[in-house]
């Protein structure tokens, strides 16, 4: 099954700045740019008769040299940093020019009418001559720098420790519209969509930039250009990784699963991973990648994302151990110590249990994952050397040869055939009425 993304994938604003600049003639303004400011990449600046035109001027230029979608939400934003705009003292106000700074005597040159109250753009009152703007007009400069979201990004993400970018071809059958319209039953999809093949991801490499990289991802899902990486430290299987690796897997899964780009992969042999969609992480809300980064990036370090997460996961699969083959390996060990000959009784499990890490203890002797797969060891020969028969003896059946010589005797053993040779025995030195009882272990006994 393929997903299509809906639309066409457009950057988005990241940081940005909103400066006032002030008022200045066009051949005097210094220009403005981002060549010793790291932390913005791009910029433009306006120019209007107000500070309010200014600043629409500015939001202009960068509307048009911006490849973000510049909607109404952005405009806003840049409002609210910028604050209230004043429309009203235009940059001739805030500069001091007036009409009569060419007229000192306040005296038309045409007829000598008074021209005290006259401004620019205005006639003489007596004559009609017109007092035309000065050839060197202010203009109120505002100017914005910002970066691209999705571009700051993409450099935390490729910058990530052990990530290899990949893309996503699966041959698998299309819808059954196109079966009956008489195309292909099978084609590749090239977007993963919930869980995925661990065998259908390829290596590939870094887009430039993610404005390159967005300009690829189209409503048809069977154009390439989708990318993905998988979780460093989250993937293995049988014969691979270890419980660090499925315990991050399942952190990563848990915490960031819901979201449709995070993809659960599978493979022969329980061979598990956690893909990561590029498309996704760049266009996810600001906690989500920042804490999906702050995991992967602490990986670099430490190869654990939660160590509780993992101390579970080990007990878990210890549990699983013990249950499919270290209880009956422990039992037989036991069992074959005294070659068979005594018949043992065993307790519920964690009785037995409890006297297994007893004696484990004793051994020096822990668990431990081998790093061939998830499954947990330890090693039950060394924790046997350490069980005491006067510890476990309990659970064995005793018989008790019984006979009397000048008042009761009694003898125990744990060996049936031990017990009755020596009851034989008994009985042929005199003692007739020589007989042995068979005591059931504690684990039976219902007293």
């Amino acid at each position: 099954m393929t997903t299509a993304t809906e639309s066409k994938v457009r950057p988005t604003l990241g940081d940005f700045t909103v400066e006032p600049l002030g008022v200045h003639y066009p051949d005097y303004f210094g220009g403005y740019g981002v060549a010793c400011d790291r932390e913005y990449t791009d910029c433009a600046y306006g120019i209007g008769d107000t500070e309010a035109a200014a600043l629409e001027d500015c939001m202009e230029q960068m509307a048009q040299s911006c490849p973000i979608d510049f909607d109404a939400s952005v405009e806003q934003r840049i409002h609210e940093d910028f604050g209230r705009t004043d429309d009203c003292v235009t940059a001739l106000d805030e500069a001091g020019c007036t009409a009569l700074d060419d007229y000192p005597d306040k005296k038309c040159p045409e007829c000598g009418n008074d021209i005290s109250d006259v401004t620019f753009g205005m006639d003489c009152a007596e004559c009609g001559k017109e007092f035309d703007y000065p050839d060197r007009m202010p203009y109120w400069h505002v100017g914005i720098k910002w970066n691209i979201r999705e571009e700051q990004r993409i450099q935390r993400i490729q910058n990530l420790p052990n990530v290899q970018p990949l893309r996503y071809e699966s041959y698998e059958p299309v819808d059954p519209f196109h079966c009956h319209a008489g195309l292909r039953p099978w084609g590749y999809a090239h977007r993963a969509d919930g869980s995925a093949s661990y065998g259908d991801f390829k290596d590939d490499d870094w887009p430039e930039s993610a404005e390159a990289y967005l300009s690829t991802i189209w409503d048809d899902s069977t154009i390439t250009g989708d990318l993905y990486f998988y979780v460093p430290y989250a993937s293995g299987s049988d014969y691979s990784g270890s419980t660090v690796e499925a315990a991050n897997a399942k952190c990563i899964e848990d915490t960031f699963g819901e979201n449709e780009w995070v993809h659960t992969v599978y493979g022969g042999h329980n061979t598990f991973a956690v893909a990561i969609g590029l498309t996704g992480l760049l266009t996810c809300d600001d906690d989500v990648f920042d804490e999906l980064c702050e995991a992967i990036e602490g990986l670099g370090d430490y190869p654990v994302i939660d160590e509780d997460a993992l101390s579970e996961l080990e007990a878990e699969k210890t549990d699983e151990a013990w249950e499919s083959w270290v209880r009956d390996d422990f039992i037989r060990a036991l069992e074959k110590e005294h070659d068979g000959c005594i018949d043992f009784s065993w307790p519920d499990d964690p009785e037995l249990r409890s006297f297994f890490y007893e004696c484990a203890e004793k051994a020096d002797t822990y668990w431990y994952c081998e790093g061939y797969g998830p499954d947990m060891y330890i090693d039950v020969d060394d924790v046997v050397k350490e069980a005491d028969f006067d510890d476990y003896g309990k659970w064995a059946a005793r018989y008790e040869v019984s006979w009397n010589d000048y008042g009761e005797r009694r003898e125990v053993y744990y060996d049936k055939d031990e017990a009755n040779e020596r009851v034989t025995t008994l009985r042929a030195s005199g003692h007739i009425g020589a007989f042995y009882t068979v005591i059931e272990p504690e684990a039976n006994d219902t007293e």
